[in-house]
C-alpha cells in the first residue's frame, strides 16, 4: 500500500518552549492523550487534536540538539499537516521543516516555514541562518536539498494555505457529486441522451478543473493575490461553459450527420 511519509523538524526560540512540545508529542505517541493533553495546556493548546492526527501511523518523536523530529505516516492521499502547523507557531514555535516523502511516485519534496508562513528555501535560512547546519548537516550546499526544496513565488501565510486546500477539497467532492448526479440521469434517461448529458458535464468538469489550477498556481507563484482569484472565479464560469456548448455542438453535428447519412441509405 502506498504512503506518505512525512519528517517535521520544529523549531523554538524558548527551550522551554521545545520541551513543552516534546513532552507533549512523546505522550502522543506513547497514546497517553491525558498526559499529552496536560503539557500541551503549558503552551496554550487547549486541544491536541489541533497538532494531532488520528489518522497518522507509524509515529517517532525524537530530541535533536536545538530542536524536534517528528515522523508519521500518512495515505497517499491526506493533506499536509497545516493545522498542526498553523497552531504551533501561533504557540511559540519559531519554524519548521517539513519533508514528504511520496511513495506512490518515489518523490521527495521539502518545505520551509518561517514566522507562520511557507517561504522559499532561501528566504528560511535568510531568517534563520544558524539553523542550517540542522536542516542540512552535510555541508549546507547539498544538491538533493536544493533539488527537493519546493519554493512558493511569495511567502504565503499557513492560515491562507488551509482555506486553499478546504476550497479544493470542497469542489472535489461536488464534482463526485455531481458525476454521482450525472450517472443516475444517465440511467434515467438511457440511450443517446444519456451519454450526451455524461459527456457535457464531464467537459463541464474539466473548464472547473482547469480554472482551478489556474488560480492554484498563479496564487502560489505571483503577486496579487486577489486579482488572481478573480480571475479564476471568472474562468470557473466562462470555462465550463465554453467546453459545455463545444461538446454539445460536436455531438449534435455528430448526430446530424448520422440522420442524414441513414436518410440517404434507408
Amino acid at each position: 500500500m502506498s504512503q506518505n511519509a512525512h519528517t517535521l523538524q520544529l523549531f523554538f526560540q524558548d527551550p522551554i518552549q521545545l520541551k513543552y512540545c516534546q513532552l507533549t508529542y512523546q505522550y502522543l505517541v506513547a497514546d497517553q492523550t491525558d498526559q499529552a493533553s496536560r503539557w500541551a495546556s503549558k503552551l496554550g493548546i487547549a486541544d491536541v487534536a489541533a497538532i494531532w492526527d488520528a489518522e497518522w501511523f507509524n509515529q517517532e518523536v525524537s530530541a535533536q540538539p536545538g530542536h524536534l523530529r517528528l515522523r508519521f505516516d500518512t495515505g497517499p492521499h491526506d493533506a499536509l499537516p497545516l493545522l498542526a502547523l498553523e497552531t504551533l507557531f501561533a504557540h511559540g514555535m519559531q519554524s519548521a521543516v517539513l519533508e514528504v516523502f511520496y511513495d506512490q511516485v518515489g518523490e521527495v519534496e521539502r518545505l520551509h516555514f518561517s514566522n507562520g508562513q511557507w517561504v522559499s528555501r532561501q528566504t528560511f535560512f535568510a531568517q534563520n541562518p544558524t539553523l542550517l547546519p540542522l536542516v542540512e548537516p552535510t555541508d549546507g550546499g547539498d544538491d538533493g536539498a536544493h533539488a527537493n526544496a519546493k519554493d512558493p513565488g511569495k511567502p504565503i501565510a499557513i492560515s491562507t494555505m488551509r482555506v486553499q486546500e478546504a476550497q479544493r477539497k470542497e469542489q472535489a467532492q461536488e464534482n463526485v457529486k455531481a458525476l454521482l448526479e450525472v450517472a443516475k440521469a444517465s440511467r434515467e434517461l438511457g440511450g443517446f441522451k444519456g451519454l450526451v448529458a455524461v459527456l457535457v458535464l464531464r467537459a463541464g468538469l474539466k473548464g472547473l478543473l482547469q480554472a482551478a489550477a489556474f488560480t492554484a498556481v498563479t496564487v502560489l507563484l505571483f503577486k496579487g493575490l486577489w486579482l488572481w482569484l478573480g480571475l479564476g472565479l471568472v474562468l470557473a464560469i466562462v470555462l465550463p461553459l465554453y467546453y459545455m456548448n463545444a461538446t454539445a455542438g460536436e455531438l449534435k453535428a455528430g448526430n446530424d450527420s448520422d440522420d442524414d447519412t441513414l436518410s440517404a441509405n434507408p
